[in-house]
């Protein structure tokens, strides 16, 4: 079933009447934002960015950021990152969040998170948080409930009432990675001190497990790729559908010496177009899976292996008035900023140029 997205603003095209957003991952950090260490999703056990092979960094993944290895909370990659979206016709980004368990690197991804939150208001677009429930398992909360009340309380304090959070069926929007650690009236426990209650979502298939005010689901990336996603448009009842669209799934987690899926889905611009057109015919808002996983290899940024290809896709099909030149710009304006890190004026002509690039069709 087809649902209309109610937008507080809006900035960006529709592609053929569908509002396309894109997962991003906040989880990326470099040895200058991480004490001297490079973060465990460049290196995974085995992987070091310092090294060049074949003049490409050693990475944990098959795909390498145009940009090179970035830490995620970088103003300077982030207007990058959202440049790219707001010139392809992106509406938004949905952002993985970890909650607000102090465990592990889950502190550093909130604060990384709020600073994509803070560029998505410099780059005219909206955001809304796909919460990972499936961290209260990893960090061993005891309490789910309590935490998990906390974090709904802290989503709805600081991002449901920003006027570019997304709003879907007449109230904010809430994804959930799952769910893997809260079940059933667990939901309703936690969403009881919100008002309004969320549009919520479960990934696909698993909406019988997000108690009673669960709306709806969104579809993923799976080993039966095609199929897997006809069934889903064509036969599973639920009120809302956000659909998926992705580049293929190449993940590196073997080579990386982490476990995980060991299916693969044939990553190229094949791919993504099968998704893509088949999300636009089933379903009006679809969720890009993903803009930067590449531990998983899902990406849709630019990369050295692909440059701009996914997002010329994106592009032609949202209609929008921008153009490839403006890709190379957002890129240019990326690299003048880090060559001129020490000079203020440069900064702020630089920092308009910025603006004006991406508001130039508002």
């Amino acid at each position: 079933m087809k649902v209309a997205v109610l937008l507080l603003f809006s900035w960006a095209f529709s592609a053929h009447g569908a509002d396309v957003y894109v997962h991003m991952m906040p989880w990326f950090e470099t040895k200058e934002s991480n004490s001297g260490q490079w973060g465990i999703h460049w290196t995974m056990a085995n992987r070091n960015p310092d090294n060049v092979v074949d003049g490409k960094q050693d990475i944990a993944s098959f795909y390498h950021p145009e940009i090179g290895a970035y830490a995620s909370g970088d103003p300077d990659v982030v207007d990058w990152q959202l440049g790219a979206m707001k010139t392809a016709g992106i509406k938004g980004a949905f952002i993985d969040w970890p909650g607000t368990t102090e465990a592990f690197d889950y502190p550093k991804n909130k604060e990384n998170a709020e600073a994509i939150i803070d560029g998505t208001v410099r780059a005219g677009l909206q955001f809304a948080v796909v919460y990972e429930d499936n961290n209260l398992n990893l960090a061993g909360v005891g309490d789910k409930i309590a935490q998990g009340t906390a974090d709904m309380q802290y989503v709805q304090s600081n991002y449901f009432s920003k006027g570019n959070y997304v709003q879907l069926d007449g109230a904010p929007l809430l994804l959930d990675f799952g769910p893997q650690a809260l079940y059933d009236d667990n939901w309703d426990q936690i969403f009881s001190p919100l008002d309004p209650k969320p549009t919520f979502l479960t990934l696909w298939n698993q909406n019988q497990q997000g108690g009673s005010f669960v709306k709806g689901e969104y579809a993923w990336v799976y080993s039966n790729y095609l199929d897997g996603l006809n069934n889903w448009y064509n036969f599973q009842e639920v009120p809302i559908k956000v659909g998926v669209a992705y580049p293929g799934f190449n993940s590196f987690y073997e080579q990386g010496g982490w476990p995980g899926p060991g299916f693969t889905i044939e990553f190229g611009t094949d791919t993504f177009q099968a998704t893509f057109d088949l999300a636009l015919a089933n379903t009006d808002v679809i969720q890009i899976c993903t803009w930067n996983d590449y531990g998983e290899g899902t990406i849709i940024e630019p990369t050295l292996e692909f440059g701009t290809q996914f997002l010329d896709i994106i592009q032609a099909a949202t209609g929008t008035q921008y153009t490839h030149a403006d890709f190379d710009e957002v890129t240019e304006i990326f690299l003048l900023r880090k060559q001129h890190a020490n000079n203020a004026t440069m900064l702020g002509h630089l920092a308009q140029r910025y603006h004006n690039l991406v508001h130039k069709f508002d």
